[in-house]
């Protein structure tokens, strides 16, 4: 008597939507079927899901449905129109605890959670009814897919995996339909309780869609199919932005902690590192992350036209298709406390992939707009310069998403961000460091002091530099033109955030510091006692701050000139300088100067390596800089000379002008070869400068076409005032003035040659007397 009223139950409902609002005795039915099955149907609870006509799912598990939300299920009943099905499905509910009967309704569970829903579909006509449910579509599939789902069937009834294709004209064709494809293996036996329907499904390079198809619904006693559980397994093809299968990306994690910056150089992130002071917006699902991977050169090239990418770590924001903006995290600064009004400058690099712009916008502290600036797409990949006119006090700068094609994947990458800008803890001026900053005169003298070991010459300012074997020219004695202006000592403590802003040296001078301040340009030069010689690794480490114009260069003094030779030019910061070896007495200048306003400080003068000591029989005066006419500097021998033995030419450079050759050493000989597409080739010697009258020789060898012509002081003059060398092979030389300040070397094809080449193998400076000076 059960099984009759169940079987009335399953053939008095057959669901069909003019059925559902009007057909008259069906809340009877109805009844029934809870009475005996424990479930109800649920009024239009299939007429919502997430099912989409064009949109590729991202991944296998976006097709597992449950029914608890059916909403987002990516499945829906085939529609009339496509006329390849005759039913549909329809969601029921378990709302008690009837247990299915096991001989009849299987091979799924007997027993089912209230709560639960399945889809049911069923009829009780002669004729084949079938029906069916099938999936969002699947851009390609890798490797063996595997479909599982749970099913109970009633009298006959049976189901089946079906994949599915566009048929190009708007419906669907199955593709078992066609002999060349391979089937899906389905097995979905009824024999066993609790069995799964498991459908294992092929590799496929083309769109598909899943089906499970109920069919043999031909009973006139009635007869159903209930589908619940689906799960999809499968290694998908990229649905995404191809970035490389090397590329990787964690979670932002930076040096920002929301504390107000000090400066606005403090906003510079191009490692997005725990330096950066950049972070994530917050708890937005989709977020900021770093990479450090080096993009595919052709992915950057047909997303922005060009194979520049970013360097080092940059931040990217994957966005995956059907993501809302709203959705999206953003990138801020640390908050800036105060700024002036005068001009600011917000700085960076992006790169988007994908239908996406961008925006980038002063917030207060509450993410609340200030000010915004639209981005243009086309500047990808360039830097983008943008201007802040509204915002003052308390706020952050954002970069964020101002519009997306939410059909695609997109992406974007941000790098290289700077932004500067006058707070209001800036200085003023480039002698803004502090109001409790002032100078005083250096106490230290040059007293022609001995200078036992390189030691002796390390200072640190301290007591007005009183003890230190440094100084400056007596000018009232001697006149030179090397000390136009003093250094001093200056006093702090200093304010760290100014001169931090001046020089962007974080590291603060300690104590007192030389100091040499410039009001409208000029130069000054700190000298030490003279040093005997210098023999081995001898090194002059310091550390140094510049404002404005000024800037410092690291020079050697012979005893007997005022003239700097020998210069190295030095950067903000700690500062090591080689000393090369030197066999007579010397000095060592800090030679300070400027164009225009600006400050050296200098501090923590350190000396080490071996020096010759003193000897007993004399010691050397600071009133000593007294040229010799006829005896050459020996720096400029050193400069000047060369034997091409190390492969190169020493200090030498080939002048690069239109039509010029480049030359090569090879056995300690320089070699040009000049052609009529390379007519010319230019040796040019470095920038000297002498105290007298000299010579410089050379060993030369010409070939073919090629001429040879000496030109001292310009090569840009007229070959025709040069020195020309007649000769074709052997030794010459060049007199060199006092006021000279380079010499060129010129090799030049004849007016109609076609080829030739030069060959020099020595350079050697000497006095008028031809003796030898290095």
């Amino acid at each position: 008597m059960t099984i009759l009223l169940l079987l009335i139950a399953f053939i008095g409902f057959i669901p069909i939507p003019e059925v559902e609002a009007c057909m008259p005795g069906y809340e009877a039915e109805r009844d029934r079927l809870r009475e005996h099955l424990g479930i109800e149907w649920i009024q239009n609870g299939l007429s919502k899901s997430g099912w989409t006509p064009s949109k590729s799912i991202r991944h296998s598990s976006d097709l597992n449905c449950d029914f608890s939300h059916p909403e987002k299920c990516q499945w829906k009943n085939m529609a009339d129109e496509k006329q390849m099905d005759s039913r549909d499905f329809y969601l029921f509910e378990k709302i008690d605890y009837t247990e299915f009967p096991v001989l009849r309704v299987g091979p799924g569970p007997s027993k089912i959670q209230q709560g639960d829903k399945m889809i049911f579909v069923g009829d009780k006509k002669r004729e084949e009814q079938h029906a069916i449910f099938y999936s969002s579509p699947i851009n390609c599939q890798n490797s063996t897919g595997n479909l599982t789902f749970t099913y109970w069937v009633y009298n006959s009834a049976r189901v089946e995996v079906i994949l599915l294709e566009d048929d190009g004209r708007g419906g669907y064709k199955m593709i078992f339909d066609d002999p060349s494809e391979e089937k899906p293996y389905v097995d979905c036996g009824t024999i066993q309780l609790n069995t799964e329907c498991h459908a294992e499904i092929p590799p496929r390079e083309k769109p598909f869609r899943i089906g499970i198809r109920a069919y043999e619904i031909s009973n006139t006693d009635g007869s159903f199919v209930m589908i619940d559980n689906i799960l999809y397994s499968a290694s998908l093809c990229k649905v995404g932005i191809d970035i490389g299968d090397n590329f990787k990306s964690n979670a932002l994690e930076t040096g920002a902690t929301g504390k107000h910056v000090d400066t606005a150089a403090e906003l510079k992130c191009d490692n997005f590192d725990s330096k950066c002071r950049w972070r994530s917006g917050g708890d937005a699902m989709v977020m900021w992350r770093r990479s450090s991977s080096i993009l595919p050169s052709p992915l950057l090239l047909n997303a922005t036209g060009t194979t520049v990418g970013p360097r080092g770590g940059y931040a990217v924001l994957y966005i995956e298709q059907g993501t809302q903006k709203k959705s999206l995290d953003i990138l801020r600064s640390d908050p800036i406390t105060c700024q002036s009004l005068t001009e600011n400058e917000f700085t960076f690099r992006f790169w988007e992939f994908g239908q996406i712009e961008l925006e980038a916008c002063a917030v207060d502290l509450m993410l609340k707009d200030i000010e915004c600036v639209p981005i243009p797409r086309g500047s990808s990949p360039a830097n983008v310069k943008l201007t802040f006119r509204k915002a003052t006090k308390n706020f952050m700068i954002v970069i964020r998403v101002s519009s997306l094609n939410s059909d695609f994947d997109n992406m974007v990458i941000v790098d290289d961000i700077s932004y500067r800008a006058t707070l209001c803890t800036d200085a003023l001026s480039v002698f803004d460091i502090g109001d409790s900053f002032v100078s005083t005169p250096m106490l230290s003298l040059l007293l022609s002091r001995n200078v036992h070991t390189a030691q002796d010459l390390s200072c640190d300012f301290s007591k007005r530099a009183s003890a230190c074997l440094w100084g400056m020219l007596n000018q009232d004695e001697e006149s030179s033109d090397i000390a136009s202006n003093t250094w001093t000592v200056g006093h702090g403590p200093l304010n760290d955030e100014k001169l931090y802003s001046l020089t962007g040296i974080s590291e603060m001078p300690e104590g007192e510091f030389g100091l040499a301040k410039f009001e409208t340009g000029g130069s000054a030069v700190l000298l030490s006692e003279v040093v005997r010689c210098a023999l081995d690794n001898v090194h002059v480490q310091f550390k140094l701050w510049t404002t404005g114009t000024a800037k410092i260069k690291v020079c050697l003094v012979e005893e007997s000139s005022p003239s700097l030779l020998d210069c190295q030019d030095a950067s903000s910061g700690d500062v090591v300088v080689d000393l090369p070896r030197i066999r007579r007495p010397f000095r060592v200048a800090f030679s300070a100067e400027a164009e225009d306003q600006g400050m050296v400080l200098i501090d923590d003068i350190v000396v080490t390596g071996q020096i010759c000591p003193p000897t007993a029989a004399k010691q050397f005066s600071s009133k000593t800089f007294r040229p010799t006419a006829d005896i050459p500097d020996p720096n400029v021998c050193r400069l000047l000379s060369c034997d091409f033995h190390l492969g190169h030419a020493c200090l030498y450079e080939s002048s690069q002008v239109p039509h010029s050759a480049m030359h090569g050493v090879s056995q300690r000989k320089l070699n040009a070869f000049l052609t009529r597409s390379k007519r010319v080739f230019i040796l040019e010697s470095p920038q000297f400068r002498l105290n007298t009258v000299a010579r410089l020789h050379f060993d030369y060898k010409l070939q073919g076409d090629a001429n040879l012509f000496i030109c001292n002081d310009s090569g840009t003059k007229e070959l025709e005032s040069c020195f020309k060398v007649e000769g074709r092979e052997g030794n010459d030389y060049i007199e060199l003035l006092a006021s000279d300040t380079k010499v060129y070397i010129i090799s030049r094809l004849s007016e109609s040659g076609k080829s030739g080449s030069l060959e020099i193998s020595k350079i050697v400076f000497t006095d008028i007397s031809d003796q030898a000076i290095c």
